[in-house]
């Protein structure tokens, strides 16, 4: 790939994740006063662009930075999605279609990956751009024709600069303990899945990598959780003691995928995404039920808190694998995930 070695190949993946991990907070600000079907439709519509420069591009530098701008964009057009839903619908139905939104995006990254992974197979990596920058036209199209505009968030005039609205919201306990709880979820989520395959070809040196790609087919459990989210509500009675069943079932399941056996760790990360999804599907419906006022911000500072614990987490804890092995890596995620745990019981606390 353009005489590159992998190392620099891979920057085209990982550099459109940095800015999800702090722009979100931005563009929580700018929903105050643009109204979230403009934000998503001007940000398609540079993405079209972008990505099309992208597949014509004979330079590897200049796909890096442009990638670097998709990211910018793809923080925009996330955090405008549930600002619109949390703005749309009714209050006590924000969790349901929360939940149904995060089912769609599972669907729509697996799906991404595995057509445009069998295009750039058939044809080149050029045509699987081909391919995302069509995506992007047909979103912007629905959008456009499909999608009903709504009033912009809207911010009290005497509330201040984005740095004391973000303060503002930061230090309301409920919504801090969401944001770490989240944090902490994904933080365990990108690290476990980044180091996966060494963990299967620790267990069984002649696995495939066909054998390794199918184990994250457990990815697809997130779509029923997602989809039955309120079921599992009414199971446990709310909100709150469904997030920490969430916890509980993803703690278990590191504990499953310490057991050396493919199948069973096939197995284990079905169990896995079920958990983590639960959390997901939840935690950003009930964040936006709560909220009454600076919904942009508080979605956008949910945004950034998710993939910051992404970004920091798929590179960190490589060092302590590498280090003292898969079991003291197992020990590390799980103690995140009490903090977590933790979090949504002073949550809990607080509400009650």
């Amino acid at each position: 790939y353009f005489g590159q070695s992998m190392n620099t190949v891979s920057l085209i993946i990982s550099v459109a994740l940095l800015p999800l991990a702090i722009v979100p907070i931005v563009y929580g600000y700018v929903l105050s006063f643009l109204t979230p079907k403009k934000l998503i439709l001007v940000s398609l519509i540079v993405l079209i662009l972008i990505n099309f420069f992208i597949s014509i591009s004979q330079n590897i530098y200049w796909i890096i930075v442009l990638r670097l701008i998709e990211g910018f964009l793809i923080s925009a057009v996330l955090t405008s999605n549930m600002t619109y839903i949390s703005l749309s619908v009714e209050s006590d139905k924000v969790s349901l279609y929360m939940s149904y939104y995060i089912a769609t995006t599972i669907i729509g990254g697996f799906s991404g990956r595995l057509i445009s992974g069998i295009v750039a197979y058939i044809l080149s990596w050029r045509y699987s751009f081909y391919f995302v920058t069509l995506s992007f036209a047909v979103g912007a199209l629905m959008v456009f024709y499909f999608i009903e505009d709504t009033k912009s968030v809207g911010i009290n005039k005497e509330s201040g600069s984005l740095f004391k609205n973000y303060l503002s919201v930061v230090k309301n306990k409920l919504y801090f303990f969401v944001y770490l709880a989240v944090f902490c979820m994904f933080f365990v989520f990108a690290a476990l899945t980044n180091f996966l395959p060494f963990r299967i070809e620790s267990v069984d040196k002649n696995s495939s990598q066909i054998v390794i790609a199918l184990a994250y087919s457990g990815y697809l459990m997130g779509i029923f959780v997602s989809f039955f989210a309120t079921k599992f509500i009414k199971i446990f009675g709310n909100q709150i003691k469904t997030m920490m069943f969430g916890f509980l079932v993803y703690m278990g399941s590191i504990l499953i995928l310490n057991i050396p056996d493919v199948y069973i760790i096939f197995g284990g990360m079905f169990i896995f995404c079920g958990g983590m999804f639960l959390i997901h599907s939840i935690a950003s419906g009930f964040l936006n039920k709560l909220a009454k006022e600076k919904k942009g911000i508080i979605n956008g500072i949910y945004i950034a808190s998710y993939y910051s614990g992404g970004v920091i987490g798929s590179y960190a804890p490589g060092f302590v694998y590498k280090q003292y092995g898969w079991h003291i890596f197992s020990a590390v995620l799980i103690f995140l995930l009490l903090i977590g745990l933790g979090s949504i019981f002073q949550f809990r606390k607080q509400v009650y």
